[in-house]
């Protein structure tokens, strides 16, 4: 059973992580930065765990390093592809952790390269969906090519793609950073694709720094094709990693904790995170236009794992470009909860944020309440403004009218409410 992990920092070695106890609970985990990594000062893996020479143990460790990992029914299908235990988190990211978010690689010491990779050379898209079922068959895109070395964390289906210039998308080959991230649209609720679009595009359209997108069909399925945020160009032109961990990543909660009601973190904490590592304006504006901007389009699933921190090899942190801005109120309230992910001083629903609320939110978050409130009011005004262009443009890339036209109407009727409360 392996009990030892290599980490990897920007393709350097810089740690080990371990697990030693026979019942492999939290407390049995460990990750020791190498001796000469701390001696050179490199950049720290996380705000959590910064460069020491003594190993941090327990629940630091498990905690970070587990929300790496995919979540519900999308572990599930990795699982049991891979034959794995079900609560084993450390043979998880043993099977899947060589090339995480961002700029993290676990390897198992003992293995041999040929572990990387996918299942094959074939970096055929459409080929290796069909092979293990496509849409709807065999379950998750994101056992295309297993087993297999990837992690994407979260709870929805996705896939790490390379996007050629001519448009054409195929598996990343070994050791190659991929490009985009493809989400096909959910069986359970249709229509998320065009949501998370109308979401990802409005928010450009209004002046926010958000993660492009654009619809597309793959295998007559249809998904969305995310532009991956955690990638640059470099100065010779090769693509390369940028490091990123999420808030609850960055506040030492565990990936179970993303839900402030089931104790995870509040707005107040993100809000003291981004002044205390003096992110400066910008991010100190741009978390408060995520919370606004999720609460006008009724996005009620807007968690702290939907918040990330970006650095570089330099070690520079700042906050990542929003993303997963899902209007999740043009769903039914029978199979979508409306109560906010985090809190909004005392609304109980996403769709009925009051003034008091904001004012509320303001004090424990460190914002004049004026601001705040002036900030709702110009945002409702360019959100209700864009709706009727911005849903042209998705029709018109290929979304499905129907769906273009509901997701429109509820982000309308919950932007016009909050606006005018």
């Amino acid at each position: 059973m392996i009990a030892h992990l290599d980490v990897e920092f920007f393709g350097e070695p810089v740690g080990t992580l371990t697990i030693d106890g026979p019942l492999r609970g939290p407390e049995d985990w460990s990750f020791a930065y190498r001796h000469e990594y701390v001696r050179a000062g490199g950049p720290e893996l996380s705000v959590t765990l910064p460069l020491r020479e003594a190993p941090w143990r327990g629940a630091v460790a498990r905690n970070w390093f587990c929300n790496l990992l995919p979540e519900g029914a999308v572990r599930q299908a990795i699982v049991d592809r891979l034959r794995l235990p079900g609560d084993d988190d450390f043979a998880l990211l043993a099977a899947i952790g060589g090339e995480c978010a961002g700029a993290v690689s676990l390897r198992d010491p003992c293995a041999t390269d040929t572990a990387t990779g996918s299942a094959s050379d074939d970096t055929d898209l459409e080929a290796v969906l069909y092979l293990q079922g496509g849409y709807g068959g065999s379950g998750s895109w994101a056992l295309a090519g297993t087993p297999m070395r990837l992690s994407l964390a979260g709870a929805q289906d996705k896939l790490a793609v390379v996007a050629e210039p001519d448009g054409r998308l195929r598996l990343p080959r070994r050791g190659e950073p991929s490009t985009h991230i493809l989400k096909p649209d959910s069986p359970r609720f249709r229509g998320l694709r065009e949501a998370e679009a109308f979401g990802l595009t409005l928010a450009r359209r209004v002046g926010l720094d958000a993660v492009e997108s654009r619809m597309v069909e793959v295998m007559d399925t249809p998904a969305l094709l995310v532009r991956r945020y955690d990638r640059k160009q470099g100065s010779e032109g090769g693509l390369q990693r940028l490091h990123q961990e999420d808030f609850c990543q960055a506040l030492g909660f565990p990936d179970a904790l993303k839900y402030e009601q089931t104790g995870g973190p509040g707005l107040a904490a993100c809000s003291a995170l981004v002044r205390r590592l003096a992110l400066g304006p910008r991010a100190v504006r741009g978390l408060l236009d995520w919370v606004v901007f999720s609460a006008l389009i009724g996005n009620a699933d807007a968690h702290a794992k939907n918040l990330s921190l970006l650095s570089d090899r330099s070690g520079r942190r700042w906050l990542a470009p929003l993303y997963d801005l899902v209007p999740t109120v043009y769903l039914p309230e029978s199979l979508v909860e409306r109560r906010p992910a985090m809190h909004i001083g005392d609304a109980a629903r996403i769709d009925a944020v009051a003034r008091s609320d904001w004012a509320a939110f303001a004090r424990a978050s460190g914002y004049r309440a004026a601001y705040v409130l002036d900030r709702v009011q110009s945002l409702a005004e360019a959100v209700t403004g864009n709706l009727e262009e911005v849903g042209d443009t998705l029709v018109a890339q290929g979304g499905d009218p129907g769906h273009v036209e509901r997701v429109a109407a509820a982000i309308g009727r919950n932007a016009a409410s909050i606006g005018a409360s």
